[in-house]
């Protein structure tokens, strides 16, 4: 059962000043580290570690299962489960309804314009023109675990991915850099908010040109094909860019291709961004002194993978193979840079993917498509019908089912709000797509039941959030073009991810326990002694924590903030 989010949070946080009283001595066998590891990989699903577990390394996912911590049932607690949303709460500890990433992008009533999530027109691109350089945390509400360490441990923080919002919402609010992956250029960016030009270290990666070795080179698998699961050309799979068949082995684009973007949806990107890695730990100085230095990595490749072939696909399969060997190279890096027992990793995801519609009922379980943009158009016109010709909708876009109506429409009609909800419950359920639906007033008035009606609960923030939210039945998926799947439902396969734990004041083992996204940042928190993130709803797992029976950690240095 989802835990709900109480409020008011002055209850909670009492709670948790109680726990974390234990926590401080259950801690206290380990010295804080010198480096903290904050691994996100995009659409990770939990059965991809179970399934080939025996194909992994020692040191890669391997590294946690025989020297970390497993938390087995960990899960995401609120709804949609996305991208941005995800990389937001991984570090706060906080659910939607507190840090305002409500999505990707949501429709701000007030502008009444679509705003992404990390945009913000008042910054410039640092190495990179246009609106794709002008980012930073701005919509973000709040701090993070990153912004905490900054404050209490003087840490130096460094974000990276190849997408803006997995560099930009993990880092916290005023880090040393976050840069993300421009794939026209085939360059790691920024933008002003962080720095008015780029480090000689990232200038120096970027000279390299790594995107453009792969170009022109095939993807093969790693290993016999015949250690694959299922078939290889299946059906709903969709094909790469240029590609006909979504089949092995793949052509990543052509040597006279002006871009890099034919590099994203294959495992070299993950290659790139772990090369990356390791030039911001020289290039920064990351964990070589005596502060607690912290770095966010985000692997995005595995996101655009899976929403071409599926989570049951040879290409999936063999992302994830080859994500554990880049891992095990990447951690040693670690044991030789600084010493593993010096590091603290953990490893999550931002959310799962749904299987492939085909692919479920090819097991015998309902499942398909449904037009987004049909359904629309059939619910605007019995509005329409019902209370008469007007247009009902501000965003008429069906963005994670979430509907934001034209209240002025509403009030020079005089249509009360609540008949309005009514007639779309209504509609919705007679369409036979939907599972459940959820008004504002609902939300507002904390009227949510059950556990999907608790995940949107606290996925819904009252200033950014739609009117009426609808939740599609399992395995019902929409589409937008021909083939893949997608992510977002509040169901077992969108919200069952990875969280695993190794270093300095984790005791190894496999746990069991409830444990929820959200409890990520205080179980951190608690091993490094520093304070909760403003808005973290979480708690933190004391029984995976070291014995107690040591000496105390030594007190944070003093830090000179002048």
């Amino acid at each position: 059962m989802i835990r709900p989010i109480l409020r008011p949070r002055y209850m909670k946080n009492l709670l948790l000043s109680a726990a974390l009283i234990g926590v401080s001595l259950a801690t206290a066998s380990a010295e804080r580290p010198n480096l903290v590891v904050s691994i996100i990989v995009d659409q990770l699903r939990y059965d991809y570690l179970e399934r080939f577990q025996s194909q992994f390394t020692d040191r890669g996912f391997g590294l946690f299962y025989k020297q970390g911590a497993v938390l087995s049932f960990g899960r995401y607690n609120y709804f949609p489960t996305s991208t941005a949303p995800g990389h937001a709460t991984v570090l706060s500890g906080a659910p939607p309804s507190e840090h305002g990433i409500i999505g990707n992008s949501w429709f701000d009533k007030r502008t009444r314009k679509s705003v992404y999530c990390a945009e913000d027109k008042s910054v410039e691109g640092v190495g990179i023109t246009g609106i794709d350089g002008q980012r930073s945390p701005k919509n973000f509400i709040g701090s993070n675990l990153a912004d905490q360490m900054r404050l209490h441990l003087g840490s130096r923080v460094i974000g990276i991915s190849m997408k803006d919002r997995g560099a930009i919402l993990p880092a916290g609010n005023k880090p040393a850099g976050a840069y993300w992956f421009d794939s026209k250029s085939g360059h790691f960016v920024t933008s002003t908010y962080y720095t008015k030009s780029l480090p000689d270290w990232v200038v120096d990666y970027n000279n390299k040109d790594r995107a453009g070795s792969f170009l022109g080179t095939k993807w093969t698998r790693l290993l016999p094909a015949d250690q694959y699961d299922y078939e290889d050309d299946a059906p709903g799979e969709r094909p790469l860019p240029g590609e006909k068949k979504a089949v092995f082995p793949h052509t990543i684009g052509s040597k006279t291709n002006t871009t890099r973007s034919a590099v994203m949806p294959t495992p070299f990107a993950n290659q790139i961004l772990m090369e990356f890695a390791m030039a911001a730990i020289e290039g920064e100085g990351l964990g070589s002194g005596e502060r607690t230095d912290l770095l966010c990595v985000s692997f995005s490749p595995v996101d655009y993978i899976g929403h071409a072939f599926g989570p049951h696909s040879h290409e999936i399969q063999d992302t994830i193979i080859r994500l554990d060997r880049q891992f095990d190279a990447f951690f040693d890096y670690l044991d030789q840079k600084i010493g593993l027992e010096n590091v603290l990793i953990h490893l999550t995801a931002d959310h799962g993917v749904a299987p492939l519609p085909e692919f479920a009922q090819a097991q015998g379980i309902a499942g398909g498509r449904y037009n987004a943009a049909t359904q629309l158009l059939d619910l605007m016109g019995k509005l329409s019908d019902h209370f008469g010709p007007a247009k009902y909708f501000l965003y008429p876009k069906f963005s994670s089912g979430q509907l934001i109506y034209d209240h002025s429409v509403l009030r020079e009609k005089k249509i009360p709000v609540a008949d309005v909800d009514k007639f779309i419950r209504e509609w919705a359920f007679d369409t036979g797509l939907f599972q459940a639906a959820y008004s504002r007033a609902q939300l507002l008035d904390g009227l949510a039941p059950g556990q999907i009606g608790r995940a949107v609960f606290n996925g819904f923030n009252g200033e950014r959030g739609a009117d009426m939210i609808l939740i599609a039945k399992q395995f019902l998926i929409p589409t937008y073009g021909s083939g893949g799947t997608t992510h977002g439902s509040p169901y077992n396969y969108d919200t069952h991810v990875p969280m695993l734990f190794f270093g300095p004041g984790v005791k190894p083992g496999r746990y069991d326990d409830e444990f929820y996204i959200t409890d990520i940042a205080p179980t951190l928190a608690a091993i490094l002694r520093v304070e909760l993130p403003s808005g973290c709803t979480g708690k933190p797992l004391v029984k995976m924590l070291t014995d107690p029976k040591q000496a105390r950690i030594p007190a944070p240095p003093r830090v000179n903030r002048r």
